[in-house]
């Protein structure tokens, strides 16, 4: 019987199959949206409940926006518990796993959901206490104790109760919603499916697929904030034209079949916008309108920086394996789909971080783009 196995492995590799379970996409995109909006529709509920009237305004808008922004988020938590309990259980579930198998995928969505709501919450207390502060220094009435902080600490109270409360509905939420999808499908929980084409030489495989990914979400970052420069210092400006360009083309390069020139280009449109990044946000440039003024950072900043030491990483990775046989076989579909997901998603915010698709209420001040501005 191994012997057997090995052989039509041996097969497999010699005529070009592709060995393994595939995504069922169908069964991820399903999930994942149906709790990305459930939960979304929770956290604008929950945002009114509390009085975060900083961010009520247009509530429907406001949900399809943020809902829209933080799906590639329950993809990735969803694509990780199928990979985990193709893992555990493996590819064909008996009715005891496929429960088991929901109910991962209920907890990484509910995961998420409360990370999501937790971040909202945060940024919500942000702007109230800010408010709180322009009302104390405007009008002095309280004579009994240090009011502010007793408002404040009323405010923070308020907001972890908000997310206390939304853990649990959401956990209830996405058991319900997990199960109705499994049962819309007669009671099954595909988390693989058989693929049973071969493999073409025009083929992309995922590590092609995470470097033009992370490529080309850094150069959408860095084109965001192009006007934002352009109005600041033209020549910060013509900088971040440039390496858009320059990350977009070596994206689209990196698709192809990987040779050494293109993984040295990959290394080269990361390190150096990711060098000088961290230059900039702990010393300061030396040159410039604020040279050496250490800049604030913002999470645009950090998803930039993300997405460039990863591709430099995996430039780095590809150019030690060159020429090289692979040391260990090769990994599951899902595990192997799964940079490529995170890296569409850190994108996704780091482009909400600029303000191009801002988690703020549309006509809001850019007072927050502008401050979390990238690079």
């Amino acid at each position: 019987m191994i012997e057997n196995t090995m052989l039509g492995n041996s097969v497999n590799e010699r005529s070009g199959a592709i060995p393994g379970p595939a995504v069922p996409w169908l069964t991820v995109a399903s999930m994942a949206v149906v709790m990305a909006y459930a939960d979304g529709f929770w956290m604008m509920t929950l945002r009114g409940a509390v009085g975060a009237i900083e961010r009520t305004e247009e509530p429907f808008a406001s949900w399809l926006r943020e809902s829209t922004l933080v799906l590639p988020v329950f993809v990735f938590a969803v694509l990780g518990a199928l990979a985990l309990a193709l893992h555990l259980f493996g590819p064909v579930l008996r009715p005891s796993r496929t429960v088991l198998a929901a109910l991962l995928v209920a907890a990484a969505g509910t995961a998420v959901g409360i990370a999501e709501i937790a971040v909202s919450s945060a940024y919500d207390y942000d702007l109230q206490s800010s408010q709180l502060q322009l009302m104390d220094s405007m009008s002095r009435t309280c004579t009994e104790g240090n009011c502010l902080a007793l408002q404040q600490q009323a405010s923070l109270g308020l907001q972890v109760r908000a997310v206390g409360y939304g853990s649990g509905i959401l956990l209830v939420t996405n058991l319900v919603l997990v199960g109705w999808v499994a049962a819309i499908r007669g009671g099954r929980l595909d988390i693989s499916r058989t693929r049973r084409r071969t493999a073409r030489g025009g083929q992309i495989d995922h590590r092609r697929l995470f470097l033009a990914a992370a490529l080309f979400g850094s150069a959408a970052i860095h084109a965001a904030v192009v006007p934002e420069h352009l109005g600041e210092w033209a020549a910060a400006g013509a900088f971040f034209i440039i390496l858009a360009a320059a990350q977009l083309a070596v994206g689209l390069l990196s698709i192809g079949r990987p040779h050494r020139t293109m993984l040295l280009s990959v290394a080269a449109v990361s390190i150096v916008p990711l060098a000088l990044w961290l230059c900039s946000r702990t010393v300061g440039l030396p040159f410039g309108p604020a040279a050496g003024v250490p800049e604030p950072s913002g999470p645009s900043d950090w998803a930039a920086g993300v997405l460039e030491l990863s591709t430099l990483v995996a430039a780095v990775v590809l150019l030690r394996e060159k020429g090289r046989l692979p040391r260990r076989p090769p990994a599951s579909s899902h595990l192997r789909s799964l940079p490529v997901v995170a890296a569409i998603a850190v994108s996704v915010l780091g482009l909400a971080g600029t303000g191009l698709a801002s988690f703020d209420n549309p006509g809001s001040p850019g007072e927050e783009s502008v401050r979390t501005s990238p690079h």
